[in-house]
């Protein structure tokens, strides 16, 4: 090979794009664990709401190992949601506390049309637009559901995150990557999730745990009890 080719060659590979298809470049390096803090709002609700200062600004979302565990609180804290997800295992610990009542629910793959009922069934379109979020490269996906009062929701997710299947307890499973800017829909509330911040670092594993101050209950009971809560926001 002359000198000539091999510069050529070296030329074309530090040209190649970032993103090839929905794949990862070999030379990416990914973040195996840490936080990413997410802004939340909601583009439904009437800013001068009585309930409007009751909803979250924050979520945190902490990963390691093909687990995640999303913290969330409302009410000035007197309501609070841990979700607790295996994502090679494919099961979720759902925790949720409401002042002196803590409920825990394990949910299977079967049980988690309870949780996703309110968009209808999602068809994923992907699209080469990229951007950058947080500090972390992304492409953008649509998602149309088969709901036609439900409006397209973009998805912007990244591959630098190392998480296999991320995303496989929602209507979005299709996802190749750590959603960072996307909307969902849970109990009539939409939520607009924007990250804000990613720390890599390691992460203490008991964050993954169930939480022994919890009582446990049946998917139904816990589907039952968030539906009265969040209701009330979305009214």
């Amino acid at each position: 090979m002359t000198e000539i080719t091999s510069k050529l060659l070296i030329a074309i590979a530090l040209a190649s794009p970032l993103w090839s298809g929905c794949g990862t470049h070999l030379l990416d390096n990914k973040t195996a664990e840490g936080t990413i803090e997410y802004e939340l709002t909601f583009p439904d609700q009437d800013p001068d709401d009585i309930m409007a200062g009751m909803l979250p600004e924050r979520t945190l979302l902490t990963f390691s190992k093909d687990r995640q565990s999303t913290e969330l609180s409302a009410g000035m804290g007197i309501f609070r949601t841990t979700l607790v997800t295996d994502d090679e295992a494919q099961f979720i610990d759902y925790h949720m506390s409401l002042m002196s009542k803590r409920l825990v629910a394990h949910l299977l793959p079967r049980d988690l049309t309870l949780f996703n009922k309110s968009s209808g069934n999602a068809t994923i379109l992907f699209t080469q637009d990229t951007d950058t979020i947080a500090g972390y490269p992304c492409r953008r996906a649509l998602a149309l559901f088969d709901n036609i009062d439900e409006p397209e929701i973009e998805l912007w997710y990244t591959d630098r995150i190392d998480l296999k299947n991320p995303n496989w307890f929602g209507p979005f499973a299709e996802v190749p990557g750590v959603l960072l800017r996307y909307e969902m829909v849970q109990y009539g509330l939409r939520m607009r999730l924007n990250a804000v911040a990613i720390t890599a670092g390691e992460v203490d594993p008991v964050k993954f745990k169930v939480k022994e101050d919890f009582t446990k209950v049946g998917p139904e009971v816990l589907h039952q009890e968030l539906a009265e809560v969040l209701s009330t926001f979305s009214m």
